[in-house]
C-alpha cells in the first residue's frame, strides 16, 4: 500500500515540476515579445538567452546527482529554491543583456535542481511500480506548461513583464523550501526485490550502461525532445504572427499543445501496461516530425490543430517513454546518474533557439529551421526502431 509519505512527495515534486515549467520555459517565450519591444534585442539575442536557459539546464544535469548522494534530497531541493529567486532576481531587475543572460543561466542550474533529476530520484525510492506514477508526475509537471503562457498574460496584463518574475521568484523559493522540509528520501529497492516485471534483473552498472547503443539512442531522443520544445516555445508565436495568426490565437495554441502534452505523459503512464515503451516512443518521434512541418506551414485551421496535437503528444510522449526505457532497460540503481547524464547530453537540444533565429534573421522565415527539426526526428526514429533491450550488464 502507498505510504501518505510516498504521495506528499509525489504531490510536493510535482507542484515544483509545474511551477518551474510555467515561469521558465512557457513564460519566457511569450515574455521575449515584451521584452525583444522594449529592450530592443534582436531575434537572435532574445534567442541566445532562451538557449542560454537550456544550456544550463543540461550542462547542470549531474549536479543534482551529485549533491543528491552527497548531501541528501533535502538540502539540494532548498539549494535549488534559493538559485532559482536569484534566477528571476536578475531577469526582473535586467535593461539590457548581461542580467538577462544572467537569469537564464541561473535558470537553467535552478530548474535541474528542482525538476527531473531529483523528482525520479525520490519516485523510484518510493514506488514499488513507478511507470504510472512517473506518468502522472509528468503530467501534473506539464500543467505548468499550459498554465504558463497565461498567467504571463494575466500577471503581465497588471504589472508588466518584471512582475511575473518578482512573481516568480518567490512562489517557486518558497514550495522549494516545503518540499526540502517534508519530501521522504525513501528506500533504495534492491535489484532482488524488483517488483516492476518491466524493469531488469541485471545488475548494471553506469559505466557498463553508458557504453551501450540503446543508452545512445534514448539519449538522442531525449534531446530531440528538448530541441523541439526550446525552439517551439520561443519562436512559434512570432512565427505564426509571420502568418497572419493573432498572438492571442497563437499563445493558446502554444497552451493547447502544452495541455496535450500532458495527456500524453498520462496516457504513456497508463498505456504503459499493455504498449511496449519502445512502440510508444516510435509512435511520439513520428506525431514529433508531423507536428513540426504542420507548424512550418504556418497557417489553417487544420494545420494549426495538427500542429499543437502533433507536438504536444509527440513531445510528452517522448519525454515519458524515453525516461521509463531508461529505467527499464538499465534498473534503478544506476538510474540517478544515468538520467542526469541523459540531461547533460541534451544539451545539445539547447542550440534550437539560437539556430532558429539565427535562419530568420536571414531567411525571415522560422519555416526552414522546423522543416530541419521534423528531418532529425525522423533519424532518430528510425534508430529507435533498430533498438532492441541491451543485455550481458556483469560483461
Amino acid at each position: 500500500m502507498t505510504s501518505a509519505r510516498a504521495l506528499t512527495t509525489l504531490l510536493l515534486v510535482s507542484a515544483l515540476f509545474f511551477l518551474v515549467t510555467a515561469a521558465t520555459f512557457n513564460a519566457l517565450g511569450p515574455a521575449l515579445t515584451d521584452m525583444m519591444g522594449e529592450l530592443k534585442w534582436s531575434g537572435s539575442q532574445a534567442g541566445a538567452g532562451f538557449s542560454l536557459l537550456g544550456v544550463f539546464c543540461g550542462l547542470t544535469a549531474t549536479i543534482p546527482a551529485f549533491l543528491i548522494r552527497h548531501m541528501g534530497v533535502r538540502l539540494t531541493l532548498a539549494l535549488g529554491g534559493v538559485v532559482m529567486a536569484g534566477a528571476f532576481a536578475c531577469l526582473a531587475t535586467a535593461h539590457g543583456l548581461p542580467l538577462y543572460f544572467a537569469g537564464c543561466a541561473l535558470a537553467g542550474l535552478g530548474f535541474t535542481l528542482l525538476a527531473t533529476v531529483p523528482a525520479t530520484y525520490l519516485l523510484a525510492r518510493n514506488f514499488q511500480r513507478p511507470a504510472f506514477i512517473f506518468g502522472l508526475y509528468f503530467t501534473l509537471g506539464q500543467g505548468g506548461a499550459v498554465a504558463g503562457p497565461l498567467l504571463y498574460l494575466w500577471i503581465a496584463g497588471m504589472g508588466g513583464w518584471r512582475m511575473v518574475w518578482m512573481v516568480a521568484g518567490i512562489v517557486i523559493l518558497l514550495t522549494a523550501l516545503l518540499a526540502a522540509l517534508l519530501v521522504h528520501p525513501g528506500a533504495e529497492i534492491a535489484a532482488g526485490a524488483e517488483r516492476d516485471p518491466e524493469i531488469t534483473r541485471e545488475s548494471w552498472t553506469v559505466k557498463a550502461a553508458l557504453r551501450t547503443p540503446q543508452f545512445a539512442v534514448l539519449a538522442a531522443a531525449y534531446s530531440i525532445f528538448l530541441f523541439v520544445d526550446l525552439t517551439v516555445n520561443a519562436f512559434s508565436i512570432p512565427h505564426l504572427a509571420a502568418h497572419g495568426v493573432g498572438e492571442t490565437v497563437a499563445v493558446s495554441l502554444l497552451s493547447l499543445g502544452a495541455l496535450i502534452n500532458a495527456g500524453g505523459r498520462l496516457g504513456g503512464g497508463l498505456l504503459s501496461r499493455f504498449v511496449d515503451a519502445k512502440i510508444l516512443l516510435a509512435v511520439a518521434l513520428l506525431l514529433l516530425a508531423i507536428g513540426l512541418l504542420a507548424l512550418s506551414a504556418g497557417s489553417g485551421t487544420a494545420f494549426l490543430l495538427l500542429y499543437a496535437a502533433g507536438i504536444g503528444i509527440g513531445s510528452g510522449l517522448t519525454f515519458f517513454a524515453s525516461t521509463i526505457l531508461l529505467l527499464d532497460y538499465f534498473g534503478r540503481k544506476p538510474n540517478l546518474e544515468l538520467f542526469a547524464t541523459v540531461n547533460l547530453i541534451s544539451t545539445v537540444g539547447s542550440v534550437g533557439p539560437a539556430f532558429a533565429g539565427f535562419v530568420f534573421d536571414r531567411s525571415g522565415s522560422f519555416s526552414p529551421a522546423f522543416v530541419l527539426l521534423a528531418v532529425l526526428v525522423a533519424v532518430i526514429l528510425v534508430a529507435v526502431l533498430r533498438m532492441k533491450p541491451p543485455h550481458g550488464a556483469a560483461l
